[in-house]
């Protein structure tokens, strides 16, 4: 049930009627917004590929990360959330400097899939790796607390570009709403870069997530009323990291033995305009 504090109660029950989303069975998604997801998608990994610098911030030696120790969000490719069909989609980059930090103990801690609700308490509740390939591929589940609770299970490949610098990306390759299912989540791509520097590690992730369609009346309120915040888990993300590696004494697990292993590494649909 939606929150609404300090909301007429008129008003409260007109949000709720047309919050539900439009036309769509429970769980699954419309050919049609699939179809604008995976073009969006292609779309926005060739513009990755495509980029000159590694990560965004630090032509300019990243200095308002560093000294202002923040973390930047921007929307890469215009205002949020974008209008597919019969849903939205919300595209992300945030970038935060890690003083100190080394980056094949932040790359150890990440691909420690068995204890993420540990480092990211934020955002995930609990999570189990599934199998795991070397040090380049991972499948692993997680309980997600925002923006509802939700069973996601992820496809993740690493790349070691160079002793500096690592990148990987993970696709949801299964997303389920604990209890009734409002639609907040139906996909989640994300895309990690990480660049050791003098003094520490810089960090950038972009997100596109995937929600449906919501009526009129809860659009004209924003995504608040309906908790769905990509940017703001996105900030969590990217805090809780850097809190985490650089919290004292902290031990992290090695690899686990005996996990089978996974088999070909998930990929994203081509974008069919004609489907």
């Amino acid at each position: 049930m939606i929150h609404l504090p300090n909301v007429p109660l008129v008003l409260a029950a007109a949000l709720c009627s047309f919050a539900a989303p439009a036309g769509t069975p429970t769980g699954q998604i419309k050919p049609e917004t699939a179809r604008d997801f995976d073009c969006y998608i292609q779309t926005a990994e060739a513009r990755m590929e495509a980029r000159t610098v590694f990560i965004a911030a630090v032509p300019d030696n990243g200095q308002e990360l560093v000294l202002g120790r923040k973390i930047l969000t921007v929307a890469p490719s215009g205002a949020n959330p974008h209008k597919v069909a019969a849903g939205q989609l919300y595209d992300w980059v945030g970038t935060v400097f890690i003083p100190g930090g080394n980056l094949d103990r932040l790359v150890l801690m990440l691909q420690d899939y068995d204890h993420r609700a540990e480092y990211f308490p934020e955002t995930i509740s609990s999570s189990k790796l599934l199998c795991r390939t070397g040090k380049d591929h991972f499948r692993y589940t997680m309980r997600m607390k925002e923006p509802a609770v939700l069973d996601v299970e992820s496809d993740v490949t690493w790349e070691h570009v160079d002793a500096h610098r690592w990148r990987c990306r993970s696709y949801a390759t299964s997303v389920h709403e604990v209890g009734k299912d409002h639609g907040y989540l139906r996909r989640l791509n994300s895309y990690w870069r990480f660049e050791e520097a003098s003094g520490g590690v810089f960090v950038e992730g972009e997100t596109i997530t995937l929600s449906d369609e919501f009526g009129g009346v809860a659009r004209a309120f924003g995504s608040a009323f309906l908790q769905i915040n990509p940017e703001k888990s996105l900030r969590h993300s990217l805090q809780s990291m850097r809190e985490s590696i650089l919290k004292p004494g902290l031990r992290i697990a090695n690899p686990p033995e005996g996990v089978a292993e996974c088999g070909e590494a998930f990929h994203p649909a081509p974008c069919n305009a004609a489907k």
